[in-house]
């Protein structure tokens, strides 16, 4: 009970992230059982040298040919990453790009916001809160919630002013808490006792053609659609973004929009019509974010690889503490069995014990993707495989 105590408090102080994350990753690259496919398209800005705009960053007019030829190919909703905001863009450059917008109905469109929290600010408008579109239908301490104060850049008030919704793809924090898990990303945020949707559940509500109204939110549970669709959050409104999804998600270069449609295949048609088409910045500037095996990602390919996790319903989930206890009474009863035994057999079956655990959290994560920490079942087993090791040449004498 002393090693449960001990291994307990350190997976608490985050001291087994590294070995824990690790051995997800383990869990998912055995997993063979395909869900639903995403349907979101990765459509990459980046600054390369056959890069079709003329000046980085892409300006209002850019935008704006993006907006309207994605509108050609008739994409479910359109949610671009980048802040549509500029210092010193003409007012026909940016007249163009809400012309083009207004083309778009009613949740077909969705721009990103970087939320900031400054004490020393104060807190945007009703009116600008209104476009973020608040939650009310919430259980649990809200206070745990990120909290911001500002918007900072703001979409440019031509756009806001149209009632362009949009939703912040990230939260610069004054004192940001250390991420353990850089793929475990917020889905709420709040600004005071308001609480409101990020850029993904955003779009995912507007995919569904949902409102906040028709959205209920428990705190360390989930949150729940009209529809059905669930969503598993911490305390915190955060979900993990499942990391195999990430080779099911279609990803083109924004430069596909200059050619015409009779010149593009049949995968490249689909990936650009009746899905969410998330525009955004890709550059190697941008791939800060740990991926897996040394490799980095940008914020837009998170974002779609958390739209893909929820339109694919692969959620990473931990078994319950009651289950917890139940593995380890398990595993104890059957070390105090293995010591009655001769140390051959109990040292083979000790081992054997630790392949079989190992197989059947890999099973049980195939069919409904949960699993429980093994640093205190391998713990437990380690000991037993020593104590079997140690004690029971004795007993053979």
């Amino acid at each position: 009970m002393i090693l449960i105590s001990l291994i307990s408090r350190e997976e608490n102080n985050g001291t087994f992230s590294n070995f824990n994350r690790g051995y997800i990753n383990w869990l998912i690259d055995t997993k063979k059982v395909k869900s639903k496919p995403p349907s979101v398209t990765l459509l990459r800005i980046s600054n390369s040298e056959n890069s079709i705009f003329q000046e980085w960053p892409p300006s209002p007019i850019d935008y704006a040919i993006i907006l309207k030829n994605l509108k050609e190919h008739e994409a479910k909703l359109v949610a671009i990453e980048p802040s549509m905001s500029w210092n010193n863009a003409g007012e026909g450059l940016l007249e163009a790009l809400r012309t083009a917008s207004l083309k778009y109905n009613k949740g077909e469109l969705l721009m990103g916001a970087v939320f900031q929290m400054d004490q020393s600010v104060f807190e945007p408008n009703d009116k600008l809160i209104n476009l973020l579109n608040p939650i009310s239908n919430i259980s649990g301490d809200i206070k745990r919630i990120p909290e911001f104060t500002m918007i900072d850049p703001l979409p440019d008030r031509r756009l806001t002013s149209i009632g362009i919704p949009f939703g912040f793809t990230s939260i610069d924090m004054a004192e940001q808490d250390k991420i353990d898990n850089p793929l475990k990303v917020p889905l709420l945020a709040r600004i005071k006792e308001t609480v409101v949707p990020s850029f993904i559940l955003r779009a995912i509500m507007m995919e569904q053609e949902m409102d906040s109204n028709d959205l209920t939110i428990h705190l360390g549970d989930k949150i729940v659609f009209a529809s059905g669709t669930t969503i598993p959050i911490d305390s915190k409104g955060s979900f993990e973004a499942f990391t195999g999804s990430r080779s099911d998600i279609n990803k083109e270069d924004i430069n596909i929009l200059s050619l015409p449609q009779k010149e593009l295949n049949e995968s490249q048609l689909r990936s650009l019509s009746n899905r969410i088409i998330l525009v955004g910045i890709d550059t190697k500037k941008e791939q800060l974010i740990p991926f897996r095996f040394g490799v980095n990602i940008s914020n837009a390919e998170r974002i779609a690889l958390s739209i893909a996790t929820i339109q694919s319903n692969l959620f990473i989930n931990s078994f319950s503490s009651f289950y917890e206890y139940f593995i380890w009474i398990g595993i104890i009863l059957i070390g105090l069995y293995f010591i009655r035994l001769k140390r051959s057999k109990a040292v083979v079956r000790s081992l054997l014990t630790i392949i079989i655990y190992l197989a059947v959290s890999m099973v049980l994560f195939q069919s409904n993707n949960q699993w429980v920490s093994p640093m205190t079942p391998l713990s437990l087993m380690t000991c037993i495989l020593i104590t079997s090791w140690t004690l029971c040449p004795k007993m053979e004498e």
